[in-house]
């Protein structure tokens, strides 16, 4: 037992255990129908609020972006550059990321057809009142993208490619996917192909900045076509 315990690599052992309790306390007490219903009123009455919306905004990028810079700059004296956050050879990649948003064009077009998606998106049904809000709430909501991929594609991706190499990307894959369990099960399932895809290119290219801008991309066009339906514009 002794040599199993001096085998165990602290660095690992710190972002899986941190993932897990981040993504239980973002399920329990930070999804944003679990913030709406401490502010009131509840969300299966009113829906959810932008004040809400926003709160689960904030405990996404704390916990996914600041935290994770704290323990890459005080623990392991480290530069943000070792877990991905670059700009480094961005614009000569951009290109890839630009063409795989394209190929997804059609399948988000199929998406938003499906019955469950009008009550998917926006999260923040405040957003279809006025284009105003639309737009406060879509800042937010793709500076958590930010956040997401900055843990995902960066901080967990490069922490665990130190102890496992590119098996890294199908471990960090799977929490990847999990957080995609109140979707529809189209975008769950698309969420593994898109952990491995994103994965891949991070650790090719050594950032995820590329990937930021593909998730945003999606996430913006996804509520833009569901506030659109909701008769917004």
């Amino acid at each position: 037992m002794g040599k199993g315990l001096r085998s165990i690599d602290g660095r690992c052992t710190l972002a899986l255990l941190y993932t897990a309790g981040l993504l239980t306390a973002l399920e329990y007490w930070w999804l944003p129908i679990r913030v709406q219903d401490r502010i009131g009123p509840p969300a299966r009455m009113a829906g959810v609020s932008l004040d809400a919306g926003l709160g689960w905004v904030a405990a996404c990028i704390v916990g996914f972006l600041v935290i994770p810079l704290a323990f890459t700059f005080i623990l392991h004296r480290e530069r943000p550059a070792s877990i991905g956050m670059s700009l480094k050879g961005f614009h000569k990649h951009i290109w890839i990321y630009l063409g795989l948003y394209a190929v997804m064009i059609p399948f988000i077009l199929m998406a938003a057809e499906r019955p469950g998606f009008q009550d998917t998106y926006p999260f923040v049904q405040d957003a279809t009142l006025s284009v105003d809000t639309f737009i406060r709430w879509e800042v937010a909501y793709l500076a958590q993208f930010v956040a997401l991929e900055a843990f995902f594609r960066g901080y967990l991706l490069f922490t665990l490619e130190k102890r496992f190499g590119w098996n890294a990307i199908f471990v960090m894959a799977v929490p990847y996917c999990m957080i995609h369990f109140h979707k529809p099960a189209p975008e769950c399932f698309g969420a593994i192909i898109a952990g491995v895809v994103l994965g891949a290119l991070a650790l090719r290219l050594r950032t995820w900045a590329g990937g930021a801008v593909l998730h945003a991309l999606v996430a913006f066009t996804m509520d833009y076509l569901a506030a659109q339906r909701a008769g917004l514009f």
